[in-house]
């Protein structure tokens, strides 16, 4: 087949002939180059063409076997060229690429890298019976990049699964292709039967697009579009954008997931992240992943950041809504702002360190739609200067840094009659100053030589403790409020604790022992001698009020507990008491395991209001939370998640997903449960991966349904 073989050798049992026409019986086998065909019978004959060259025409039958390069074939007939790419075989099985078997008709060999294929039969599957395959009236092959073919029918085990007019399967090696992606199929008890598929373009290595569509039979259509690309680390994008259409309707929903990374000149860089949809209403109802589903907040935000001699500098445009109801919802908004931290370094020879922050916002204040009515946004200005001092003390066994903060905020605008940022500016300018404390600790080893778990021992105790004092802030209460910056109260308070950690030798991921931190337990309380400042410390679940609606002077107990048994596997477990009331304010446990055959997450979680009378202990939050995936043998993959409110006795959502991958194919069976927010609905879905064709999953889905193929279009 190779063009241009001058030198053939030939081994039979007889030959027969003269010049320009020689024939071969027996067994055949021939050799030119890389070109080897055994054969019952072989016959070339010679002719001279009229431009002048000499045409060497090879035929091979019975039991034919052509052998060249990477390319196996086996058939009843062989007709082909010697001097050319051409060739022709007749009732052919083989492949012409490793990973690519077919069954043809007929085979015709049209360039070097390209046949022409008739009644072919198509798999990557290796064994006697494929799992998988299909076949085609007609297809072209082109060496390491795709087949196409028309009047396609997959089967699975030889039983017709799917009928397509035309179908691309890929070849390259990189296993990226362009071309129709394996649909999808499910069923929802409220929205209908569906399907889905999606065309994938590969623009280029790190270049790519997906074009989705799905319907759904009782309620409309969807349309989804990705664009991705990589740059030089770690830039990269990812542009995910879904529209929706309900039947009977002329209104479009929407939900937009954009998020891209980019290196800048200069030591910076730019992230965009936009999370947005057209309701709350689609959100809730739409998304099938329950943490997307709840939220309720939408996002776009543009943020420049990088270093300049020694500082820090942020440029940040961002929008965000709230909702606080279907339609009605708040919107703050940075547009732009600018902050510049300088990090905390030594003054000359000295050991005092100084460190400051500059921020500059130009800030959309809350705004707020009632039904149709739109308030308009009230933009002005704060302006901000907080340098910071601190001089570090510290021994083998106690660390004590004090601390001094002076602070100057001006606003463009401060808060009128109506509650709105209105008007005169306003400054607020105030002191901080603090002094943090840690130990004297105090340790001690215990040596247990042959233990199961480790070798050697140390238990560490100690008190830790901070004091604050800030300046009293004049007007509070005509601030205008945009975030935590703006609730910052005069206060005098102490923080104090005690930590524990116990730490063990044992071996690590190199079988070289090394300190691992086996639990870490930390139990801290505050007191405010202002108690007004209680309702705004950020480290708290709640604010603290004692009995009769009275502020209080301390805050709950806070117990904070972090077990690391190994290095895949953790347990929280936190707890606040309130002292006022001696009641249990919340309480909370999460835990995951992670190893090669398992990962596995669980977290339950409460909280109830104190009070007086037991009557008002009213338990306000009551969850359970769980899943995980599981790597089980014979290639199956099992995982899931639950969520359960036990305040209201009933499931909130499921989701499992059994997978089975072998050789060259898997099958996936997904069922999805949800029952809040007025939403009841029963899915599930199937689909199958084939080798070098990926699948496409639900666009409003958990992220890893988008890819779950084995490597082909996605």
């Amino acid at each position: 087949m190779p063009g241009g073989a001058d030198e053939i050798r030939v081994r039979a049992d007889s030959n027969e002939g003269e010049k320009g026409h020689y024939r071969w019986r027996g067994f055949v086998d021939l050799q030119a180059g890389e070109l080897r065909i055994q054969s019952d019978v072989l016959e070339i004959v010679e002719s001279d063409q009229p431009d002048g060259t000499r045409q060497r025409r090879l035929t091979a039958e019975g039991n034919v076997v052509l052998m060249r390069a990477e390319e196996r074939l086996a058939g009843r007939r062989l007709v082909m060229d010697l001097d050319s790419p051409w060739a022709v075989m007749d009732d052919a099985v083989g492949y012409v690429q490793p990973g690519v078997y077919v069954e043809a008709r007929r085979i015709e060999r049209v360039e070097t890298a390209t046949y022409k294929i008739e009644g072919a039969k198509f798999t990557s599957c290796a064994q006697p019976n494929p799992r998988w395959g299909f076949t085609a009236s007609s297809a072209t092959l082109t060496i390491d990049k795709k087949i196409s073919a028309s009047n396609v029918f997959f089967k699975v085990k030889s039983v017709p699964a799917l009928y397509l007019p035309y179908f691309a399967y890929p070849l390259q090696e990189d296993k990226r292709s362009s071309g129709l992606l394996f649909p999808h199929f499910g069923y929802s008890s409220l929205r209908g039967f569906n399907v889905g598929t999606g065309l994938f373009w590969a623009m280029g290595r790190s270049f790519d697009q997906t074009l989705y569509t799905d319907r759904y039979s009782k309620v409309g259509y969807g349309f989804g579009h990705e664009l991705r690309y990589m740059r030089d680390q770690p830039s990269r994008g990812s542009f995910k954008t879904y529209v929706f259409k309900v039947d009977g309707t002329d209104e479009l929903d929407y939900d937009i997931d954009w998020n891209a990374l980019q290196v800048l000149p200069g030591r910076f860089r730019l992230t965009a992240n936009v999370r947005q949809y057209s309701n709350l209403l689609f959100q809730q109802q739409f998304q099938d992943d329950l943490n997307r589903a709840t939220t309720r907040t939408r996002t776009s935000r543009v943020n420049v950041q990088g270093s300049v001699k020694g500082s820090q500098v942020q440029l940040l445009a961002e929008s965000i809504d709230t909702f606080f109801g279907d339609e009605n919802y708040y919107v703050n908004r940075r547009l732009p702002s600018l902050r510049i931290t300088r990090s905390p370094s030594r003054i000359g020879n000295s050991r005092a360190v100084l460190g400051v922050e500059l921020r500059a916002d130009s800030l959309g204040r809350t705004a707020y739609r009632l039904d149709e009515e739109v308030v308009p946004i009230e933009y002005y200005g704060r302006f901000d200067i907080a340098p910071d001092l601190s001089r570090p003390f510290s021994t083998s066994f106690l660390q004590v840094t004090p601390r001094i903060r002076p602070r100057y905020t001006y606003y463009t605008a401060s808060l009128g009659e109506d509650s709105l940022a209105t008007g005169p500016g306003i400054s607020r300018p105030f002191l901080e100053s603090s002094v943090e404390a840690r130990g004297p600790s105090f340790s001690r080893v215990f040596n247990t030589p042959g233990n199961f778990y480790a070798d050697k021992f140390k238990h560490v105790i100690g008190p830790e403790a901070t004091w604050m004092y800030r300046t009293a802030v004049d007007d509070f209460l005509t601030i205008p409020k945009f975030d935590g910056q703006d609730q910052l109260l005069g206060t005098n308070q102490i923080t104090f604790g005690i930590v524990q950690k116990l730490l063990a030798k044992r071996p690590g991921p190199t079988g070289k022992p090394i300190t691992h931190e086996l639990l870490l337990w930390r139990i801290v309380q505050s007191y405010y001698a202002k108690i007004a400042a209680s309702e705004f410390d950020p480290n708290y679940s709640t604010s603290y009020f004692g009995p009769g609606g009275v502020p209080s002077h301390y805050s709950p107990i806070q117990s904070r507990l972090l077990l690391r048994p190994t290095l895949g596997s953790q347990l929280n477990w936190d707890v606040e008491w309130d002292t006022g009331f001696d009641q249990l304010r919340s309480m909370s446990v999460g835990g995951r395991l992670r190893d090669p055959r398992a990962d596995l997450y669980g977290s339950w979680s409460r909280a109830k209001r104190v009070a007086v009378d037991p009557e008002n202990r009213l338990v306000t939050r009551n969850t359970l939370r769980g899943g995980g995936t599981l790597r089980l043998p014979a290639d199956f993959t099992l995982d899931g998640n639950v969520d359960y409110d036990i305040l209201l006795q009933q499931v909130l959502s499921t989701r499992l997903r059994v997978r089975w991958g072998i050789q060259c194919c898997a099958f996936m069976a997904e069922r999805l449960t949800f029952n809040y927010n007025n939403r009841d609905e029963r899915q599930f879905r199937f689909s199958i991966e084939l080798a070098n064709i990926g699948s496409v999953g639900n666009f409003l889905g958990v992220e890893e349904q988008l890819a779950l193929g084995l490597g082909g279009y996605r």
